[in-house]
């Protein structure tokens, strides 16, 4: 469903502004009020996510706006012509998202974009921990404004619970004296497995000191904020540190979409008989994820993620990786070493995504496995094997018989069936097996739509 903004407005040149600007950068739909009376007539029809209103109207110049949209549980950005302590102390007893003087043009832009903002912050996560169930209250009422999803501890102990269960929390407000255990212990243990990039801490106390200022940003706190604080000092210290997550996403998941097309390009390099088989196989790969019941997201991160299958064969000497005869024993033993090559480069890769980090792993390291444990590097067996090394086994075999290699031909299609027939319950896992045969068609569709592509 569409966000719903309402417009309390008496200029119709700034109304005329903030149309355009809404049209243009957002999908949002509007309805805009020049009254008091016409802005309590559209509540009443229709239900609004956000709302813009001006302080002053004509038929109600003492901000009974505010109190009018806040009966609607909704919290108004506010345009005003003029800034005082009135102002301002309104603001910190109110519930107000933002107030925004109307004199400057980039101001009005400002508006929009905290629109979006607010739309985003739906998706980003908050935990509050504090003991004082009154304070945590506060600081709830505070962010449900600006609507993060937020989650609650009463500890740090509580709170390590609910990370490990979400740890795509990007923001932990904590108190630093708790029953169990404290802030410091909790930033502490909260370091050990997430950076200060990927999940911001924010200390709050009512400890003036700077010992305990230190103490919390040794230890891996990204700010600390002093009880009693502002809004306007409270909101600027949880966006600079969400902005800065923000940015860091961004870079690593451009870093994340470069490394791996950098590596699958190494790979493709090393072995270049296999030509578009690294993007069969994601593809493979995905329509698998998809079939046992993965989101279409997750399964194109999983496919992604199976293109790094053969990374450990840059460390192999390309004279055995393009030897056109059988393998020597002694040879096939150093083919096998691409396992762990392969599972030791991504265990630097995927640091920051543990993840996408144990998917990678998994296949890389796991998917020369059997299912009977006749495999390697661990001869591990069923189940135990992990379930993408699993899927990649047989689609990695699918498309390596069907297509020309240095040491074979490419076999026919009734005789790569009836070898994974026959390997099911061997090789391979026979519940993959039945699921990959029920569905032959779309893979024989893959195949041959990027083998044409590569033709081309």
């Amino acid at each position: 469903m569409k966000i719903r903004v309402l417009i309390v407005e008496d200029s119709r040149m700034l109304c005329r502004i903030i149309s355009e600007l809404m049209d243009r950068y957002t999908d949002f739909r509007y309805d805009i009020a020049a009254t008091y009376a016409e802005a309590e007539a559209l509540l009443r029809q229709h239900t609004y996510d956000f709302a813009i209103t001006d302080l002053h109207l004509p038929d109600a110049n003492d901000g009974q706006i505010v109190a009018l949209v806040n009966r609607y549980d909704i919290a108004p950005i506010i345009f005003t012509a003029d800034m005082d302590e009135v102002l301002r102390d309104t603001f910190e007893s109110s519930n107000i998202i933002d107030y925004v003087l109307k004199e400057r043009y980039d101001n009005i832009i400002y508006v929009v974009e905290k629109l979006l903002q607010l739309e985003a912050n739906r998706h980003k996560k908050v935990l509050i921990v504090d003991d004082s169930l009154t304070y945590r209250f506060y600081l709830k009422n505070n962010l449900a404004m600006h609507q993060f999803r937020i989650f609650e501890a009463a500890n740090g102990e509580a709170a390590l619970r609910i990370i490990n269960e979400h740890p795509d929390i990007e923001l932990i407000l904590t108190d630093y004296h708790m029953p169990i255990m404290d802030g410091l212990e909790l930033t502490r243990r909260v370091r050990r497995k997430h950076n200060k990039k990927e999940m911001a801490i924010i200390a709050l106390s009512s400890d003036t000191g700077s010992y305990a200022t230190s103490r919390f940003l040794k230890e891996g706190a990204n700010d600390y904020i002093t009880k009693p604080f502002s809004r306007d000092e409270f909101y600027a210290r949880i966006y600079q540190n969400i902005d800065d997550i923000e940015i860091f996403n961004q870079v690593k998941k451009h870093f994340e979409h470069d490394i791996i097309h950098v590596l699958c390009e190494v790979t493709e390099y090393k072995s270049a008989e296999t030509g578009s088989h690294i993007r069969r196989i994601s593809e493979y790969t995905a329509l698998m994820a998809q079939l046992l019941g993965a989101s279409k997201e997750e399964a194109r991160m999983i496919g992604k993620m199976a293109t790094l299958h053969d990374i450990g064969k840059i460390a192999i000497s390309d004279s055995i990786l393009g030897k056109p005869g059988k393998l020597t024993p002694e040879e096939f033993e150093i083919i096998k070493t691409h396992a762990n090559y392969g599972k030791k480069i991504l265990e630097e890769a995927f640091k920051s995504d543990p993840k996408k980090e144990r998917i990678a792993i998994d296949i890389a390291y796991a998917h020369h496995e059997h299912f009977d444990g006749t495999g390697y590097p661990c001869a591990l067996a069923g189940e135990d094997i992990p379930l993408y090394a699993r899927v990649v086994a047989l689609v990695d075999t699918f498309d390596a018989l069907m297509n020309r290699r240095v040491y074979k031909e490419p076999w026919m299609m009734h005789d790569v069936l009836s070898y994974i027939q026959e390997q099911s319950g061997k090789a391979f896992d026979p519940k993959l097996v039945r699921l990959f045969l029920k569905h032959i068609n779309r893979f024989t569709a893959i195949l041959h739509r990027l083998s044409t592509e590569q033709a081309a």
